[in-house]
């Protein structure tokens, strides 16, 4: 379930998660920002064996989170917070992360047309939370060698890596998303890992086709409405 007329998820969660590193049993995985949980419910049938939560600020869309857990039977693997993330610390989640991921707030606050559905402006510009604070949060809540990994606009790129300057995390390597063989980035995967340095690797990058695009919504299906 997701709002009819408010924010609505797009390509961008399924594309993250397709590119989620191996995942051991135990392993302890934040999704910022959650939405609906999409992502939650996606890894939560991908990787049993692991814990997962979503945290979300708007309660509307928490509220609908945790309804599609239960619809989806997924109570014991994945939980839900209605908070916001300035106020989560390792005290109030049982512990670090082993992974985090994101699909944040991608526009900057005071550029572009500020949605006039509040619910749409928060989850699309950068009004509770900007990458900068993202990452900071994101330092603070990984273990040691825990992986950030976030999707956002390719040509924010720069911010992400200034974001991370001020934390423990590194860069790990970056994967450029196109909708098209001719067409520019849109969007890009960044990962970073706690207190690893290593030199920064740029992956093959994904073109999104008509078919994989369909490959992604027969997943979406299957996870039960």
């Amino acid at each position: 379930m997701q709002p009819a007329k408010g924010y609505r998820y797009s390509m961008d969660p399924f594309v993250l998660c397709s590119q989620m590193p191996p995942v051991c049993s135990g392993d302890r995985i934040l999704d910022i920002g959650c939405g609906c949980g999409i992502i939650p419910v996606i890894l939560g049938y991908c990787f049993p064996q692991s814990y997962i939560t979503g945290v979300e600020i708007q309660t509307t869309l928490a509220e609908i989170a945790i309804k599609n857990i239960i619809n989806n039977e997924l109570e014991q693997t994945v939980s839900i917070i209605n908070e916001d993330i300035k106020n989560i610390n390792p005290e109030s989640t049982n512990g670090p992360f082993d992974l985090i991921l994101s699909n944040p707030p991608y526009k900057k606050h005071n550029t572009g047309r500020l949605n006039p559905d509040r619910q749409k402006a928060v989850a699309r510009h950068e009004i509770t939370m900007n990458i900068k604070n993202l990452a900071a949060k994101a330092e603070t809540l990984l273990g040691h060698n825990g992986r950030f990994m976030i999707i956002f606009p390719s040509e924010r790129l720069t911010d992400i890596h200034q974001a991370i300057q001020a934390t423990s995390i590194y860069p790990e390597w970056i994967r450029y998303i196109h909708t098209g063989q001719k067409k520019t980035p849109k969007r890009v995967i960044f990962s970073g890992r706690k207190n690893i340095t290593d030199s920064e690797r740029v992956l093959p990058p994904i073109y999104l086709s008509s078919n994989n695009i369909m490959d992604m919504n027969i997943l979406s299906k299957r996870i039960n409405p």
